[in-house]
């Protein structure tokens, strides 16, 4: 009697199972800012030929300023906070204080961009990033900059574009942080400084070789 009891209970539960139903529940999506593109019209700045007799042996010698357009356009469903990290990718052949001793103390290293070596490994000189002319969304946006990457934008921006820790973004309004915006625009401009030429063997051609990365960042 007890052994039929048993088999009763066992088929009772082996028929529950059997009648179970199941289906898989996944739960997906994503985090993510809006999607923003970044373009440079023109990104290779030409000085084209120079002459070497034009350049000081005893002092730097200042080249023209030259620019091109520049844009940022995100969804036009969403605005975005976003900014520009630089990566000087000739970094070893930036000539100390060069910038300092052209536009002032404002201009410390991390905005001193190198121009490259000779085939000897002279410094052949350096240049500057400036961003002009910038407008978000219509209306006048205003260079600010993190030189650290501790929260903190200082608002006594000269429109440079530095590296290493430095990032730059825009205002719109009277606060000092980055705005949001749909669409920036404004021109890149470079302008490019000389060794003195006695650091440099002007008897053979010299190739002005700056490059740099220019990332944009979501904030």
């Amino acid at each position: 009697m007890k052994k039929s009891i048993s088999g009763m209970a066992g088929l009772l539960l082996v028929t529950a199972g059997i009648n179970v139903q199941a289906a898989d529940l996944s739960v997906k999506g994503s985090i993510a800012p809006s999607s923003c593109s970044f373009t440079i019209t023109s990104s290779v700045i030409d000085y084209g030929r120079l002459d070497p007799n034009t350049f000081s042996p005893t002092n730097y010698t200042k080249l023209a300023k030259k620019s091109s357009p520049y844009a940022i356009r995100c969804g036009a469903a969403a605005k975005a906070k976003i900014g520009i990290k630089v990566v000087d990718n000739r970094a070893s052949s930036r000539i100390p204080g060069l910038m300092v001793s052209q536009f002032g103390t404002g201009y410390r290293d991390n905005y001193n961009y190198g121009l490259g070596t000779t085939s000897k490994g002279q410094k052949i000189g350096g240049y500057v990033i400036h961003m002009r002319n910038n407008v978000g969304d219509g209306k006048a946006a205003y260079v600010i900059t993190n030189e650290g990457y501790g929260g903190t934008w200082d608002p006594r921006s000269t429109e440079a574009l530095g590296h290493s820790t430095n990032l730059s973004s825009w205002r719109s309004g009277a606060a000092f942080t980055p705005g949001q915006f749909n669409t920036v625009t404004g021109n890149l401009e470079v302008q490019a400084i000389i060794n003195k030429a006695s650091e440099l063997e002007m008897n053979t051609q010299i190739n002005l070789d700056g490059h740099a990365t220019l990332e944009l960042r979501y904030l």
